[in-house]
Order: structure tokens, then C-alpha cells, then sequence
């Protein structure tokens, strides 16, 4: 549900899936997952021989310290200086004994020894204010919960038989008392088995989710023969969750993997006939939308037949999470790295219903080409390029719990602590890769849910991302009926697999307009909005002004509690997203030169200009800008008020807002991300504001104001703004307005949807109210309603700069 750029990309996915049926019979060679795919045995990585590693909070600290190094253009290498000494004076405090690892060698362990006593005891000064350095050298014994019964079907977590042990410093201050502990003997290598940290649950949250046997079936034969793994207790989540803080979540220094071998990858090494015929044939199925991406688990990437022995080569493989469950990772190193070389990062993360990509060469998305940078134009730029299937889908274990903190953010978490393993990847210090991350969309709602509970990643770049799910599916308590039926028609054909309430939740919204409270309350608790704030890594916001999803006020919740925090941020605003751009003025140039500036000033660290705070573009395709954001307003705005009275009717659809037919002239993709847009109504109270008598920049929330009676069972009505000239509605958005219909004579006054619009002398605007809009559409709402009086305030910027030819 909520995250999809990949909505509009059903027409491409039912073509793929079409096009995949036919090889069917050859994804039954890959039955044997764990034969020819996966390797029978399991390889764990460790970042680094030091066993503390860099804990969230002492990362915090560390970037909170550099941005302003950072933002001077000044390379990180002080950073990782300053990463490293707090890497060697800051053990972590109050670690599990399954996040504790042993030295490689006895000489770091006798530097462990020197530090821990007072580290441990600073360490309790900061944690808890009641906490004594007796206290902390004499830790009381922690038993781990006692789980009465296991869920039916569920595998636990395997944990070494091997007890694990650490430095001797760190077991006898601060690590809990182990039970049946081994007599410590100097290894080399011990390592800390993550799967078996579980978050607690609340005591009604035990039904074991179960993916029906179709589904299994399936998705075994698209995603060649998917080890379904039993899933643990912490995917199984009932009416409510206990979600812990950040901190409570260490920064894990050791993470299992699965060797991942496609099956059909012997192919491409057929003397003649592999180079010559199946490599091409590899090499072409990537670059085609989706399908190469379902085939790849099944064929692999096309393999360098001429590049040099140890050259870094693009390879798929499984990270073991902190629950156990295997996470689908495709690794692709920069374009001419070679062996003995390294480059820094960026994680690109897949919309709503799609596997991780592998379109190794092409430079522009696949299915939003004109929104999001391309794998192909990162690695030409020098960095490797970091993919996965998120949990719940494709060939990934878990439940789908739409970009949490405290599921897909710790999934996230983990490969990059693997990634600080890879030769190829460079770092900033102990196990904290140069990274940064892109994506839009669920792609962009990864972004803020990760960096919000990691801060080893250095920039992100969260495009048509959201701030609220229960703002977006339900705002004012109404019900975006159009975008609810589409997301979850694509969580069915795509087979994913979310929280067992999220669809059943949706549903009944779109067919009742209610939504139980529970059902808020988790998306609530699924969501990261009120985490924003501990976000460290710069952060550059791009948002569509036509997409009528995630709207640009979600943005600007986001930017706003960045500024607070003292986060550098960046806002964008460009004609995409979640709808369709009518004005024909994106070709992608501009928003992905500005995203490339982005990751090389604040991942390289090279002196760049990444433009001014806020930039956005107009409905003429003009690009403007302004130091600060939000954009100072000017001292006087547009106003208009009309107060005659007018009375109109509850009918659903005739006669009112959208969809726009214009968007089926846009292909397939574009149309169907168009389809719950708004346009120009007949059945409506119309108030026409003034001709502008000079070049007016309308920028921000119109604000409406209506005095209304009626009767009725309806609980909104809509607004929406039109462009006289054209007759297009500003931005396609209409905005839901609650009204009570019990007789009585009631004003309300409400922000609208966010615009960015130009005025020329001489153009002028028209504010509608409406009672049916298509991406709002019901037909259990009844009544009529009478607008006594009604005006609009428009919002409009002092000054700004023309920054049109950058564009």
C-alpha cells in the first residue's frame, strides 16, 4: 500500500508477467534452490577485527559534528578520522551477547583492555543520569524471554552452538551474564549470530501469517524456485507493536549471507555458444523493463568474458537479517573498477511491487525515466550500485511492513554492514561504507526509514517519498479510494506479501469509507514520521508537483522537521510523480543533474554546487529558486470571495472532478498513473479569482474558506484550483474538505493542496467545489449542500530567482 511509483507501472508489469509465463517451465530448473541456485553453506562476514564496532548513537554524534564540514565543500576525510577515534575510545554500551564479536588478535585485545573501564563508565553517565559505574561493572543477569509455545510452521532462529564470547574487557564490564558460558579461549573469529535478536511483541500479536499455497507456488516459479522460509516470530504482527527506539537497534558488525548462484548461469559459459549467443541473449533481457529483472535470480547477469582475471563483477546474493529473514541483494560495481580498487556506494531502492533492478547499463529509470537516476548513469559516475527485492516480496523472506524503521530499515541496516566487507567498496572508517542512497517512491520511503535509525549513511535522496500514510490514504478522514484500489490491485498481481491487516484494511476503506482505529493505529506505528528528526545524513527532497499520491505537502512535513533538527536539507520540486506531467516540459535533465550533485558533494565529498535551497519548476516548464525554504511570501497575496448562495447535489462521478482523458494520450504507465487525477467539473460552486496585473509566482498552500449548510450523509466535499487558460486543474489536485450536512450553518476554513503556478498579466484562476472527485469516488454518499459564502486566499512569493538555464 502507500509507497508506489511503481502503480503506474502495472501496464508494464502485466506485460512482463505475460512474457514471463512462456519461460514458466524453464523456471522449474531451479527447483532445487538450495542445490544448483544457493550454496548449501552459509558464510558470515566481518566489517572489521575490532569487535565494537560504531554504534547509532555514537554515529549521531559523529555526523551532527561534520555537516558543516560537509556543507563547506571540504572532503570527508575528516570525518572518517573523527569515525575511527570513536570507533577505538567509545565501546558500545549494554550490547546483547549476540552483537559482541572477539578480536583477531591479541594486540587489540589488550588495547580493548585499556579503554573499556573508563569507557564503560562515561558510557553510564550518558545513558542514565540514576546508573552508577557499580552498577554497570556488576550488571544483573539478563534472561532472555521465554516463548511458551512456537508458532505453527515456524522455524526459529539458528544460533551457533558455539557460545559466543568477546573481549575480555567488554564480557566481564558491561556484556549480561550468559548462561552455560564456555571457558574463554583466545579465536580468532567468533561470530555474533544477528538473526536471533527479536523485537518483543505484545501478547495478542501470535498468529503465524501463512502465504497461501498458490501464492508459494507461484511465486516459486517466477522467482525460480523461492526457499520459502519459515518465518520468525517478529513477522508475525498482531492488532499492535511495540516499537522500540532507535538505539535499542546496535549497529550490527557481523551478518550472515547465502551464496546465491543463478542456475542457468552455466549457461553463458558454454565454449562459443555462451559468449557469442546466450551472454547477448542475458545482456538483452536486462534492459527490458521488469523481465529482466524477474529472470535474473533464474539467469544471472551477463558475464565479462574479456575483462581480466579479478576483475569486480556484478553477483547477487542473501543477507541474513536481524529476524532471520534472507533478504535478495544484487551487488554492481562501478563501470571500469578494477581488481584492487575501490569506489563509494548509493543503494537504489525498487517502487511498491517490483524486485531490486539490475539494468546494469541503462542511465535512466526503467519505468520512470524522467524521475529517478538510472543504475547505468551511477556506475559511469564511479560508484557501485546496491539493489534488493524488500522483505515481503519477490525473493525475499518476511512480511511486507510498508518501510518500517523497525523492519525494512534494520533490512537495510544489515547490507550495509555486509557491503563494508566487499573489497570493492570504500570506506569513511570500521564497518561505515561511503554511501549514499537514491530511489523513489517505496524507493524513497526506504531513505528516510533507514537513515533514520542508521547514520553511516552519508546522503540520501528520497524522490515523491511520503511523510504519513494515514495523512495519505486517509486526509481529513476521507478515503483516496482511487490510489487505495490501485496499490493494492498491484500487491495482489505482484503477489507480495504484507501485513496480513494492511489489504483487508484497505478494502474495507474503499468500499465503506470507514477505517477501524486499529487499522490507523498501524499504519501509525509502521510509519517514520516521527522519526524524521533524528535524521543525520543530508537529505535532498524531490517532489512532483502533479503527483497526486504523495503530494508536495508530504514533502513539506519532511523538509520541515529536517530544518528543525538542524538536518542540511534540500527541497525539489519538479512536474512528476505520482501523476502525469500534462505540461510536457520534464525530460529528467535537471532533477537527475541535481541528484548526482547531491551524492558527489555530500558522498564524495567534492566541492560541488548543488543549487539553492529550494527549487522548484512552474506549469510553462520555467525553473525557479530560492535561498531558504519554505519561500518567503510576499506582504500581499491574491484573495477572492463570492457570496451569493449555491446548491448542488451528491452524484457520484457525473458531472464531477476527473480523470483527465488528456492522459491517455500518454501511453500506458503515464495513464495509469493519471487516472486519479482531477479536471475542470460541471456540477460545481465556482469562484473565479481576479486577472493578474503583473507576473504573480503562486507558490504553497491556497487557503479556502466556505460558510455551508445542508443535508445529508456526506462528510466532504472537494476543492480544486483550474487554469483558466488552459482549463487544466493546477497540479491535478483536489483536496478534501469535511462538512457536516445536519441543517445548521457551519464555516470551515482549510489548507488546500500545495501548487507551484505562474500568473502572466492578464491570467486568472478559478476554485471549485465539488461533491464527487474520481480519486476520492464513493457511492455511499448522499445529500446536498449549499455554499453561502466562499473565498480563497493564494499564497505568492516577494521575489525569485529564474534559474531556467540550468535546466
Amino acid at each position: 500500500m502507500g509507497p508506489g511509483s511503481c502503480v503506474g507501472r502495472v501496464g508494464g508489469l502485466a506485460v512482463a508477467l505475460g512474457i514471463g509465463a512462456a519461460i514458466v517451465a524453464g523456471a522449474g530448473l531451479a527447483a532445487a534452490d538450495d542445490g544448483a541456485g544457493s550454496s548449501s553453506a552459509t558464510t558470515s562476514s566481518s566489517g572489521t577485527s575490532q569487535s565494537s564496532g560504531t554504534s547509532s548513537s555514537d554515529k549521531s554524534s559523529t555526523r551532527s559534528k561534520s555537516r558543516d564540514t560537509r556543507d563547506s565543500g571540504s572532503d570527508d576525510s575528516a570525518d572518517a578520522a573523527d569515525a575511527d577515534a570513536d570507533d577505538q575510545d567509545a565501546p558500545e554500551p549494554e550490547r546483547d551477547a549476540s552483537d559482541i564479536d572477539t578480536a583477531d588478535d591479541d594486540a587489540e585485545d589488550a588495547d580493548a583492555d585499556d579503554h573499556a573501564e573508563d569507557a564503560d563508565v562515561e558510557d553510564a553517565k550518558d545513558r542514565d543520569d540514576e546508573s552508577t559505574a557499580e552498577e554497570i561493572e556488576e550488571p544483573a543477569e539478563v534472561t532472555p524471554p521465554v516463548v511458551d509455545e512456537e508458532p505453527a510452521g515456524v522455524t526459529p532462529p539458528v544460533v551457533d552452538e558455539e557460545p559466543l564470547v568477546a573481549d575480555t574487557a567488554d564480557v566481564d564490564e558491561q556484556a549480561p551474564a550468559v548462561t552455560e558460558t564456555a571457558p574463554v579461549e583466545p579465536v580468532e573469529v567468533v561470530t555474533a549470530e544477528l538473526s536471533a535478536v527479536i523485537p518483543e511483541q505484545v501478547a495478542d500479536d501470535t498468529e503465524s501469517p501463512v502465504v497461501p499455497a498458490v501464492t508459494s507456488l507461484v511465486m516459486s516459479l517466477v522467482a525460480a524456485g523461492r526457499e520459502l522460509t519459515a518465518e520468525s516470530e517478529a513477522q508475525q504482527v498482531g492488532a499492535s507493536l511495540v516499537v522500540a527506539a532507535a538505539e535499542q537497534y546496535p549497529i550490527p558488525t557481523d551478518v550472515e549471507i547465502v551464496e546465491w548462484t543463478p542456475p542457468l548461469q552455466w549457461l553463458q559459459r558454454i565454449p562459443v555458444l555462451g559468449p557469442l549467443v546466450v551472454t547477448p541473449l542475458v545482456g538483452l533481457a536486462h534492459v527490458i523493463p521488469f523481465l529482466g529483472d524477474v529472470l535474473h535470480p533464474v539467469i544471472g547477469f551477463p558475464i565479462d568474458h574479456r575483462a581480466p582475471a579479478g576483475t569486480p563483477a556484478p553477483r547477487s546474493f542473501l543477507v541474513r537479517s536481524f529476524d532471520g529473514a534472507k533478504i535478495f541483494v544484487n551487488f554492481m560495481p562501478a563501470k571500469g573498477l578494477a581488481a584492487g580498487e575501490q569506489a563509494p556506494t548509493v543503494l537504489s531502492g525498487p517502487g511498491l511491487g517490483l524486485p531490486g533492478s539490475t539494468t546494469l547499463e541503462l542511465e535512466v529509470d526503467s519505468f520512470l525515466p524522467n524521475d529517478v537516476i538510472g543504475i547505468g548513469a551511477l556506475r559511469q559516475a564511479g560508484y557501485n550500485v546496491v539493489t534488493w527485492d524488500p522483505r515481503g516480496e519477490w525473493r525475499s523472506d518476511g512480511r511486507m511492513q510498508l518501510q518500517s524503521p523497525d523492519f525494512e530499515g534494520r533490512d537495510v541496516s544489515h547490507i550495509i554492514s555486509y557491503l563494508a566487507t566487499l573489497p570493492e567498496v570504500e570506506l569513511d572508517g570500521v564497518n561505515d561504507p561511503k554511501l549514499g542512497m537514491v530511489g523513489a517512491s517505496y524507493g524513497g520511503g526506504i531513505q528516510l526509514a533507514t537513515a533514520a535509525i542508521d547514520h553511516r549513511i552519508d546522503a540520501i535522496v528520497p524522490t515523491i517519498a511520503w511523510n504519513s500514510l494515514t495523512k495519505v490514504l486517509f486526509p481529513d478522514e476521507s478515503v483516496r479510494s482511487g490510489w487505495g484500489t490501485l496499490l493494492s490491485a498491484v500487491l495482489a498481481v505482484t503477489l507480495s506479501r504484507p501485513n496480513e491487516r494492511i489489504l483487508p484494511a484497505a478494502i474495507v476503506g474503499i468500499l465503506t469509507g470507514q477505517v477501524s482505529q486499529s487499522d490507523l493505529d498501524l499504519l501509525n506505528d509502521r510509519g517514520y514520521d516521527d522519526q524524521i528528526g533524528d535524521i543525520t545524513a543530508p537529505t535532498l527532497l524531490i517532489q512532483g508537483t502533479v503527483d497526486t499520491l504523495f503530494t508536495l505537502g508530504q514533502a513539506d512535513a519532511n523538509a520541515l522537521a529536517l530544518i528543525e533538527a538542524g538536518t542540511t536539507t534540500k527541497v525539489l520540486w519538479y512536474c512528476g510523480g505520482h501523476g502525469t506531467c500534462l505540461s510536457d516540459f520534464n525530460d529528467g535533465e535537471f532533477v537527475i543533474g541535481r541528484t548526482l550533485d547531491w551524492l558527489n558533494r555530500h558522498v564524495r565529498g567534492q566541492n560541488v554546487d548543488t543549487g539553492a535551497q529550494f527549487e522548484w519548476v512552474d506549469q510553462n516548464g520555467d525553473w525557479f529558486s530560492s535561498d531558504t525554504y519554505p519561500a518567503p511570501e510576499s506582504m500581499t497575496s491574491v484573495t477572492a470571495v463570492r457570496t451569493d448562495r449555491r446548491t448542488i447535489a451528491y452524484i457520484p462521478f457525473l458531472g464531477g472532478s476527473g480523470p483527465n482523458p488528456l492522459v491517455i494520450t500518454r501511453g500506458l504507465v503515464p495513464a495509469l498513473l493519471g487516472v486519479p487525477s482531477a479536471t475542470w467539473a460541471f456540477n460545481a460552486v465556482n469562484l473565479r479569482v481576479p486577472d493578474a496585473t503583473e507576473t504573480t509566482h503562486i507558490v504553497g498552500a491556497p487557503e479556502l474558506t466556505l460558510t455551508y449548510s445542508g443535508n445529508g450523509n456526506a462528510e466532504h466535499v472537494y476543492a480544486q484550483i483550474v487554469d483558466d487558460r488552459t482549463g487544466l486543474v493546477l497540479g491535478n489536485h483536489i483536496t478534501p474538505i469535511p462538512v457536516e450536512l445536519d441543517g445548521e450553518t457551519r464555516t470551515v476554513t482549510i489548507p488546500m493542496e500545495q501548487i507551484a503556478h505562474t500568473l502572466q498579466p492578464g491570467q486568472s484562476v478559478t476554485v471549485q467545489v465539488v461533491t464527487s472527485a474520481f480519486n476520492f469516488l464513493n457511492f455511499y454518499s448522499w445529500g446536498a449542500i449549499s455554499v453561502e459564502e466562499m473565498s480563497v486566499r493564494l499564497p505568492t512569493l516577494a521575489a525569485v530567482e529564474s534559474v531556467a538555464s540550468a535546466a
